[in-house]
């Protein structure tokens, strides 16, 4: 099973989907992308961790711009489920840690894209963690609207590629594509 969780800051995305992912295995890989950068970062991380820290993951940090090389280990770990926490992220790593923003975001989103999707191939089920982003309305830096393009588009492909979608709001997971079986 490929499920896509998004939804808005502090929404309580990271929860249902550690909860999801729980749920559909006792083999877990965590796959955190946040780079440590600043004190607020370095708090969310800490929560996190601390928020699965009896849930059995077994965790990777690759707060890179890159997914690759992660995938099962070994055939018990292929059997079980890969959480990748989160999309908003993976796009900034790839779009701002070379120091320049010259990357064209359709360009970003395809190569990310195939990137999940050799992730999903992986493991057995993969639960990603998106971010609900835009309706803000449009940003005056350049930068932003790279992001939210790159993440937006990035989102969108992968909702038509797997098999359930959920949007989580105030805590409430609601299920806008597919199901559990």
């Amino acid at each position: 099973m490929r499920v896509l969780v998004t939804g808005g800051s502090a929404s309580g995305k990271s929860a249902y989907a550690e909860q999801l992912a729980c749920s559909l295995s006792p083999r877990r890989v965590y796959l955190a992308t946040m780079s440590p950068h600043g004190a607020e970062a370095q708090e969310r991380i800490r929560r996190h961790r601390s928020q699965r820290a009896d849930l059995g993951f077994k965790t990777i940090e690759k707060s890179g711009s890159s997914l690759a090389p992660i995938g099962g280990e070994d055939a018990d770990t292929r059997r079980g489920v890969v959480l990748l926490e989160d999309l908003g992220n993976l796009v900034a790593n790839t779009l701002f840690d070379k120091g320049d923003m010259t990357d064209d975001p359709t360009l970003v989103a395809g190569r990310l894209e195939q990137e999940v999707l050799d992730l999903a191939r992986s493991f057995e089920h993969v639960v990603v963690v998106g971010n609900e982003v835009g309706c803000e309305g449009a940003s005056a830096f350049a930068g932003t609207r790279m992001w939210v393009h790159a993440l937006g588009e990035l989102s969108c492909r992968l909702a038509t590629n797997f098999d359930m979608v959920v949007e989580v709001s105030a805590g409430v997971a609601c299920v806008v594509k597919g199901g559990i079986a």
